[in-house]
């Protein structure tokens, strides 16, 4: 997959006190808008949440079938992060598999690096727009050795994940950080204040892959 720098993203103004059916597309951001409603066409479907201004896209990954795009703060860069979200999908992945076991199988693979390190605490199982999805708590305390994403020992990272059932394809979201270690048993957040650490980006939204560019339709 060929890594490109994503530019400006087809994007909505997201005001609370706008109806729907006054949103617009936009081509750039007015400077006293703080959010934006990001829409993304992801196979057979689109994933829209809100994205602060004071935030960007930083890569884009895509194959046959998997689609990942992330984004960092302003000030941070995809290859040094201390604050990301990611987005990614998976091509025909429901028909084989449900949301509960996508994340699981994810955790497997942060235990293999991390070992007893290792944090994972479901948190729900949702229905966004109807579909399933599970979320959950999930990082590493204590990074045991340097690894090829720019993160190294001793360094921690945690997010919290949402694994979505559509219609043929998992779309996965997280939130997610890193920093010092800590101890295992004493994540950063938990069950408790999760909601909102990730507030901001909310509400996460699962549309038909129809209409304009900016659309969700559902």
């Amino acid at each position: 997959m060929n890594k490109v720098l994503i530019g400006l993203i087809s994007a909505i103004i997201s005001v609370n006190c706008v109806s729907q059916s006054e949103l617009r597309p936009i081509n750039e951001v007015p400077p006293d808008i703080d959010s934006v409603k990001v829409v993304i066409p992801i196979y057979s479907q689109r994933i829209a949440f809100r994205l602060p201004t004071t935030w960007k896209a930083a890569s884009q990954d895509q194959n046959a079938n998997v689609f990942l795009i992330e984004f960092t703060p302003n000030n941070e860069n995809i290859n040094s992060w201390s604050n990301l979200v990611s987005v990614q999908g998976f091509r025909n992945l429901a028909e084989r598999g449900n949301s509960e076991q996508f994340l699981d199988s994810l955790a497997s693979r942060f235990e293999a690096v991390c070992g007893e390190n290792v944090v994972y605490e479901k948190i729900d199982a949702l229905l966004i727009d109807g579909y399933k999805s599970t979320t959950a708590i999930l990082g590493c305390s204590d990074l045991p050795s340097d690894q090829p994403t720019d993160i190294g020992r001793g360094q921690s990272e945690i997010g919290y994940y949402f694994s979505i059932e559509g219609e043929k394809d998992i779309y996965l979201i997280h939130k997610s950080i890193r920093g010092s270690a800590f101890e295992v048993e004493e994540p950063p957040f938990n069950k408790d204040n999760i909601s909102s650490f990730i507030q901001e980006f909310m509400p996460i939204e699962l549309c038909k892959n129809t209409g304009g560019l900016g659309v969700c339709n559902k």
